[in-house]
């Protein structure tokens, strides 16, 4: 079994697939990078409910790719193997990052680096993570606010996180967890700054 990136092109109100990519697990949330020169970059968070240990565990990657320049086709350029990554969100500072909700039930912060050819690695080791107490399995959704200083995420359990971004000049120095309550008891599956 094989789930797919889908690059999707419009025009003319008509949408086709110009590209796929085969991901070894289940692709949970896909997202293209903001920046400047690196719109063809996507990140793909992707995860995979393994029954057979007890309690169940979600394992998974964070992987980025790139559209070629003919936009036919999708070429991955690095991964993160390990924890369920069920959300991510791309992060604009005086670098450029990545943060993921997880099924560790943290949220964590990549850094990612930029080649010369225009395509995009991240670094294998988070640069920053905050745990979420009491988030049930996992951390579902993230959002940052639009000065890029907190982030917001919600967790299986129903409850929300507000985290703060410290910054250096190495990228990011820290993300603290400022505030979490619980919101209702459903899972919360997003979030967003107003």
């Amino acid at each position: 079994r094989c789930w797919r990136w889908l690059c999707v092109l419009l025009s003319d109100m008509a949408i086709s697939t110009s590209a796929t990519l085969p991901t070894p697990l289940n692709a949970d949330v896909v997202a293209f990078c903001p920046e400047s020169g690196l719109h063809h970059v996507l990140a793909c968070g992707c995860y995979e409910l393994d029954n057979t240990q007890q309690p169940a565990r979600r394992h998974g990657r964070l992987a980025l790719a790139f559209v070629d320049r003919a936009g036919r086709q999708l070429v991955e350029t690095s991964a993160v193997e390990g924890i369920g990554v069920l959300d991510c969100s791309w992060l604009q500072t005086s670098r450029l990052l990545l943060s993921a909700a997880t099924a560790a039930c943290d949220t964590r912060i990549y850094q990612v680096h930029k080649g010369a050819d225009g395509t995009a690695t991240l670094a294998e080791e988070a640069c920053a993570t905050m745990p979420c107490a009491d988030a049930g399995d996992a951390c579902m959704a993230l959002d940052w606010s639009a000065d890029a200083s907190r982030v917001a995420v919600t967790s299986t359990a129903g409850r929300v996180y507000l985290g703060e971004l410290g910054q250096s000049s190495g990228g990011c120095s820290g993300l603290c967890g400022s505030a979490s309550w619980r919101a209702h008891e459903l899972e919360g599956w997003a979030v967003a700054f107003d």
